[in-house]
């Protein structure tokens, strides 16, 4: 019950909370107690009055030499984190694995923890992280970029303004997130993977850019957190890798590994096929696209937003006491 409360209060804290609610619409009983010190029952009454969702957001398929790239994410009701975290711990104790990573387990890395362990227990392992996430979770997004097509149809100032096929995938995502967040009103946390600057940058510019059409939606609600130590981004590992699977077999033909087609069958199935949605635009679609955004206001709104981060973030000179300016890299 302690680590139930302490995952709790970190999701729906007081201070999280009232900076996205209007206060003057609180009974003033409830806005007693979240302005109180008593932790649990502000926790009780906010975990019961209001439906906050986590999304864990990670990619598959970035690499250079690969051609298709999937930007994922699973949703999980917040005041379901300290099951869901609890049940996954005990599993890794279980299987005697400090932390649960695809491509590592399925490869039998020789210099991992999975070294030496049979199919069948890599596919018992798998299954068992589907039960956990179908247990826990309610939803997930995925989208599927083509990398050629990309290159091919969106003319090369129009592919800077979008960001890296990555980017453009998680903008995809984010747009799904937002749909189904505010067709319920409820608030959003957005958990990304530790990535490298530049993409962390792309990031962070992207949800930047979008809290600007949707005030406090995005901005502050999000963080970049270790995948070794956060259950939600090592469950939504497996999705990611199995959604790029599929999307290899789709587009290039590629063979699918029985244990990748078996969990794209469960992921696609689950919930009589409600719990993932997974898109991809062929070239008509990418086309379409581009014909209709090319140059448009927000095209151009993009590229001034983009010239504005760029100018943002270059290096300002600064000045010695008498006045004299040293270079900015000096001063680094």
């Amino acid at each position: 019950m302690h680590n139930d409360l302490a995952i709790l209060a970190y999701y729906v804290s007081r201070d999280r909370v009232l900076s996205l609610l209007n206060p003057n619409t609180l009974p003033r009983s409830v806005l007693a107690c979240l302005q109180g010190k008593d932790v649990s029952m502000s926790s009780a009454i906010l975990s019961n009055s209001l439906a906050m969702f986590t999304i864990y957001i990670d990619d598959s398929g970035s690499a250079p030499e690969h051609k298709v790239v999937v930007a994922s994410g699973i949703l999980f009701p917040a005041k379901q984190l300290g099951r869901f975290e609890r049940e996954w711990n005990g599993f890794l104790v279980k299987e005697s694995i400090p932390d649960f990573h695809t491509s590592e387990c399925l490869a039998r890395n020789p210099h991992s923890v999975f070294a030496g362990w049979d199919e069948a227990r890599v596919d018992r392992v798998f299954e068992r992280v589907r039960q956990i996430t179908f247990k826990f979770s309610i939803k997930s997004f995925c989208i599927a970029i083509y990398k050629p097509l990309y290159d091919e149809v969106m003319p090369p100032d129009m592919r800077e303004r979008a960001g890296s096929y990555y980017t453009w995938a998680l903008s995809s995502v984010l747009g799904l997130a937002y749909d189904w967040a505010t067709k319920r009103s409820v608030p959003m946390e957005y958990v990304f993977d530790l990535a490298e600057k530049k993409v962390k940058r792309e990031i962070e510019d992207a949800m930047q850019y979008s809290d600007g059409f949707y005030p406090g939606h995005f901005l502050g609600h999000y963080s970049f957190r270790e995948r070794k130590k956060v259950p939600g981004l090592q469950a939504t590992d497996l999705f990611a890798w199995t959604c790029f699977q599929a999307g290899r077999r789709a587009r290039q033909n590629h063979p699918i590994h029985p244990i990748a087609q078996k969990s794209w069958e469960a992921y696609r199935d689950a919930n009589e096929g409600e719990w993932c949605t997974v898109q991809s635009l062929n070239r008509q679609g990418i086309e379409r696209w581009v014909k209709e955004t090319y140059l448009s206001p927000r095209d151009l709104d993009i590229k001034k937003f983009k010239e504005q981060v760029k100018e943002s973030r270059k290096l300002k000179p600064k000045k010695k006491r008498g006045g004299a300016a040293i270079s900015a890299r000096k001063a680094i």
